[in-house]
């Protein structure tokens, strides 16, 4: 039903021949090391609205082109500390720009990308606190950041993943649902990222962090 209903959407929604199809979000698990040594794990989310009009290009592709686009980034997460273990919890949030290309080998519907290859850029505000303790007093602390994601997202793996399961349940055998399971889950994961973040001093030190983000984006 899920496969349907995607299908569906990016069949049917896109805008005309001559543009991309205008929207783009991303949620991923995300990690990072930081120079002060601390590790950072956490979840991050986006939206971005996309602009820019397919054409045709030296790749073997049938519709390509360079992307813009501009949105929201937010992370959620947290770090070990040194009274506590892993009771820093750190937010960021801020607005992102992306330049991008994008790549379709679909004729019937160019305005939906197969794979995007893009780099953005973010200024953030970030949040970091801990708890009170009996002989520490906690609280929170603002600063600035930003943040730079050089990525890659195949929309045309999940698709591709989406029509292999449909074939699979086709055959109805008793295996179907130990083998779809897995490949249904594994169809999301279709971005990965690399990052660099550097913010200010909050309740950590002022560091640079250097991490990646896997998850779906569509």
């Amino acid at each position: 039903m899920t496969a349907a209903l995607l299908s569906v959407l990016l069949s049917a929604s896109p805008p005309g021949e001559g543009r991309w199809f205008p929207f783009t979000a991303r949620a991923g698990f995300s990690a990072a090391v930081a120079t002060s040594g601390q590790p950072l794990v956490g979840a991050t989310f986006e939206a971005l609205a996309l602009f820019g009009r397919p054409g045709t290009g030296p790749l073997p592709f049938a519709r390509q082109g360079l992307v813009t686009g501009g949105g929201l980034t937010v992370f959620l997460g947290g770090a070990p500390w040194t009274a506590c273990d892993w009771c820093l919890s750190r937010q960021t949030i801020g607005p992102v720009a992306r330049v991008g290309y994008v790549v379709s080998d679909r004729l019937e519907d160019p305005g939906v990308p197969d794979l995007s290859l893009w780099v953005q850029a973010s200024p953030l505000l970030v949040r970091e606190a801990i708890p009170d303790a009996p002989l520490m007093p906690g609280g929170a602390r603002l600063t600035w950041g930003v943040r730079v994601d050089l990525g890659v997202s195949a929309v045309a793996w999940t698709l591709a993943l989406f029509k292999l399961v449909g074939l699979i349940s086709e055959e109805g055998s008793s295996e179907v649902g130990a083998v779809t399971l897995p490949l249904f889950a594994f169809a999301f994961v279709n971005h990965l990222a690399l990052s660099w973040e550097w913010s200010g001093p909050a309740v950590s030190m002022s560091s640079h962090r250097f991490g990646a983000t896997i998850g779906a984006s569509f």
